[in-house]
């Protein structure tokens, strides 16, 4: 019986590069630089220190619409509310704001520490607008301007958080495509999560399970498995995340049952 030794959380590290083109997946580059013009046109980007009245009037509503009200979203209301606020009352916290004709579409939390950018806890609205929408790459191009702050800022490396890990279900298999499109590198977290054992039958459960295995002597992992029920996921998929983790340096497996 084949076993894989899998953590339950996985890291997102990205260390800085002087070269920005470098740190995003080449098309993906290539089609924010072509947009930026457009970007820039159309919507309107500040950057703020983060305060509890900004997360009562701004970010809040945001995220508990766009983000706490989707089926597989698992925390409570009030956690939520309790974690951040003590995150933003412990150190200095900043906001990334995006709007678009006056209207807050975009919104996310992050700090300095330890010589690097921690982004935190972001919403997006989507569907802002039924003809934009999806013209605007705006989650990428706030990656693109984030990378752009951290560098002004001197800082080392970026920390895109800290996921459960597998990835269980169709809908958050893309969130490890979508963090290393933007140049993060999925690694081992530090203790206290020790790494558990989990049996090939186990992930064949009915749903597309994606995992990451065998680190290096840094942490960062090497390998990574996508289990997936037949015709579950399209063939374009497949092969874009081979595309993608092959850019990555990252050895792709996958196994359809």
């Amino acid at each position: 019986m084949t076993l894989f030794k899998i953590s339950n959380k996985v890291v997102w590290r990205k260390e800085l590069k002087i070269d920005i083109a470098k740190n995003f997946y080449p098309s993906l580059y290539k089609e924010l630089i072509q947009k930026e013009k457009f970007l820039n046109d159309n919507f309107r980007v500040e950057i703020v220190d983060a305060s509890q009245k900004k997360l009562q009037a701004l970010f809040f509503p945001l995220y508990f619409k766009e983000v706490a009200s989707r089926a597989d979203f698992t925390l409570t209301k009030e956690s939520v509310v309790t974690t951040i606020t003590e995150k933003v009352k412990q150190r200095p916290y900043k906001f990334m704001f995006i709007y678009f004709q006056k209207k807050l579409i975009f919104a996310w939390l992050f700090c300095f520490k330890n010589d690097g950018l921690f982004m935190a806890y972001r919403a997006y609205n989507k569907n802002f607008d039924r003809k934009l929408s999806h013209k605007a790459p705006i989650s990428y191009w706030a990656e693109k301007m984030i990378f752009d702050y951290g560098k002004e800022n001197g800082v080392a490396f970026f920390s895109h958080g800290k996921d459960s890990h597998p990835y269980y279900g169709k809908s958050r298999i893309g969130l490890p495509l979508y963090k290393i499109k933007t140049g993060m590198r999925p690694k081992k977290p530090a203790l206290p999560y020790p790494p558990q054992e989990i049996s090939e039958e186990a992930l064949k459960n009915n749903t597309p399970v994606l995992f990451f295995y065998n680190e290096d002597n840094e942490n960062f992992y090497r390998n990574c498995h996508l289990y997936f029920p037949c015709q579950s996921l399209d063939a374009s998929y497949i092969t874009e995340f081979e595309k993608v983790m092959r850019w990555a340096n990252l050895k792709f497996d996958f196994t359809s049952y």
